[in-house]
C-alpha cells in the first residue's frame, strides 16, 4: 500500500514534470511544475532556540564500558522484522559501523524480539527491537473485506466489490483499515492484555542489562505510548518485584529518548473525563505516562545525570504534514530534568503546497537520512562521525 500510493503521487506530479521538460516545447511550464515539488524541512529545522544535543556515537563513546543498550519499538500500522533490520542498517551506516543479528525470539508474548549488535569504531550498541504488530493483526484482519488493494495481512480475502476513487481507496486501505485500528484496539478493552505482553517482552529483552550502560529508546507513534504506559505500570507493581526493579533500573539509566511520529498528546485525550460544569475554556492535560515515569527517577531534577554523564535528552521528530503526529510540549518534561528538542523534518516531497504522501509522511521517519544523521551524530555534528 505504501509503495502504491507513493507511486501514484510521484508519477502524477514530479516524475511527469521531469519527463515532460525533456520531451516537449512546454519544458518551461514543466519546470515550473517541478519547482512545486519541495521538501520544506530538508534540512531539518529546530523549534527550540540554540538546539544542541549529542548523538548515539557520543553516548556510547562516553559510556563507562563503551557500550549502550538500544530499545527499538515501532508504531501503528503493520510492521515486521524488515523494519528492524532497515532501521538498524540506517543507524549503522551513519556510524560507519558493522552489524550482526542473532536469531530473533518470540517466547509466549506474541511480540518478536530481534537482537542486533552495532559495532562502531568508538563503542558498541546492543539493540533489541520489539515487533508487536502480531498482537493486533488477527483483530485488524476483520477489516480485510473492506480493502481495495489487499495488504500482506489480507492476502487471499475476497475482493472489495465497489469502486473507489484511486487515492481515496489507498488512504482507506492504509489509514483506516490498517493503522487506526492499532490505536483503537490498544485504547479499548485489549489495553491491559497488550501491556501484559509488552511487560513480558521488556523483561526478556532487558534481562541481565548492565545498570551502568546508558539506555537509548527509539520509538514511533503508538509504540511510544505502549512502551511508556507499560513501564509505568511495571514501576507500580509490588515493591521489590522483578518488574518493578526492571522498570526502575531502566528509567534511571535512560539517557536518550528518540520519539518519531509522536501521538501521545492525541492519545492522551482518550484518558480524560470532561470536568463537571466546564465552560469552553481549555481543560489542562494531566501528566502522561512518560512524565510520570520520569518523575520516578530518584535524584532531584537539577542533579540528575544519566550513565552517559549528562541530562536525559528527549528528541521529538515531526513531519508537519504527518496528519498523525504532534510536537511535544517541552514544559511537560522539563520539570523531570529532561532536555527537550522538537525537530521538524520532511519525510517525502510536498506537491505544490497541497499534499505530501500521507503514508511516507507517517512511516518514513527512521528511513529518512536526515533523521538517521541527527540520531547518530547529534547537533552540532559530532567530530566522531565521519
Amino acid at each position: 500500500m505504501r509503495t502504491s500510493l507513493h507511486s501514484s503521487l510521484q508519477s502524477s506530479f514530479c516524475t511527469f514534470s521531469r519527463t515532460f521538460s525533456r520531451t516537449s516545447a512546454a519544458g518551461l511550464a514543466a519546470l515550473a511544475l517541478l519547482a512545486g515539488c519541495t521538501m520544506p524541512y530538508r534540512p531539518p529545522q529546530f523549534m527550540e532556540a540554540d538546539t544542541r544535543f549529542p548523538g548515539l556515537i557520543d553516548f556510547v563513546a562516553r559510556a563507562e564500558n563503551k557500550r549502550a543498550d538500544v530499545l527499538l519499538v515501532h508504531g501503528m500500522c503493520t510492521h515486521d522484522a524488515s523494519w528492524a533490520s532497515e532501521t538498524v542498517a540506517t543507524l549503522a551506516a551513519q556510524l560507519a559501523a558493522n552489524t550482526s543479528a542473532p536469531r530473533s525470539r518470540t517466547g509466549g508474548t506474541g511480540i518478536e524480539i530481534i537482537p542486533a549488535t552495532i559495532a562502531a569504531p568508538h563503542g558498541t550498541l546492543q539493540v533489541k527491537s520489539l515487533i508487536w504488530s502480531g498482537l493486533t493483526t488477527p483483530i485488524k484482519q476483520q477489516l480485510c473485506y473492506d480493502q481495495t488493494d489487499k495488504s500482506a495481512i489480507c492476502t487471499g480475502t475476497p475482493p472489495f466489490p465497489a469502486t473507489r476513487a484511486r487515492i481515496n481507496a489507498q488512504v482507506k486501505d492504509w489509514l483506516v483499515d490498517d493503522c487506526l485500528p492499532d490505536a483503537l484496539v490498544y485504547q479499548g478493552v485489549a489495553r491491559r492484555e497488550i501491556q501484559a505482553r509488552m511487560r513480558d517482552a521488556i523483561l526478556a529483552a532487558t534481562e541481565g542489562a548492565d545498570p551502568a550502560a546508558p539506555l537509548v529508546v527509539i520509538s514511533e507513534s503508538l509504540g511510544s505510548k505502549i512502551l511508556f504506559d507499560t513501564l509505568l505500570a511495571m514501576s507500580e507493581e509490588e515493591a521489590g518485584s522483578r518488574a518493578a526493579q526492571t522498570a526502575q533500573r531502566d528509567v534511571e539509566r535512560m539517557a536518550y529518548l528518540i520519539m518519531a511520529a509522536n501521538q501521545i498528546p492525541l492519545l492522551q485525550t482518550a484518558e480524560q473525563v470532561p470536568q463537571a460544569g466546564a465552560s469552553l475554556t481549555m481543560q489542562a492535560a494531566p501528566p502522561d505516562s512518560l512524565a510520570q515515569l520520569l518523575a520516578k527517577r530518584r535524584a532531584p531534577a537539577r542533579e540528575r545525570r544519566t550513565p552517559a554523564g549528562g541530562p536525559l535528552v528527549l528528541i521529538a521528530f515531526t513531519d508537519p504534514n504527518d496528519v498523525l503526529s504532534y510536537t511535544l510540549p517541552p514544559e511537560r518534561y522539563r520539570a523531570q530534568g529532561a532536555q527537550v528538542h522538537n525537530v521538524l523534518v520532511s519525510n517525502a516531497r510536498t506537491y505544490f503546497g497541497w499534499l505530501e504522501n500521507p503514508v511516507d509522511a507517517h512511516l518514513g521517519y527512521l528511513a529518512n537520512p536526515d533523521v538517521g544523521s541527527l540520531i547518530s551524530c547529534g547537533v552540532p555534528r559530532s567530530a566522531l562521525c565521519k
